[in-house]
């Protein structure tokens, strides 16, 4: 299990990197922000979403950190 925390103290958690992803990006955009999306542009989307993660868990984003439990 993974656990986001935003700079406002909100908490996000996934079983995976790309479940917390699809969880942050419903966070950002609202559920359903994959509808209207092609397949490539629905896993570009996740990639580059899974890799700011990984940024924002070595600390490159102030406020936001990510947990592993």
């Amino acid at each position: 299990m993974l656990t986001l925390t935003l700079p406002d103290g909100t908490t996000l958690i996934g079983d995976n990197d790309v479940h917390l992803a699809s969880r942050w990006l419903d966070h950002q955009y609202g559920s359903g922000w994959e509808k209207g999306l092609t397949p490539f542009d629905e896993h570009d989307l996740m990639h580059s979403t899974v890799e700011e993660l990984a940024l924002m868990g070595d600390g490159l984003f102030p406020g936001y950190t990510i947990t592993e439990h």
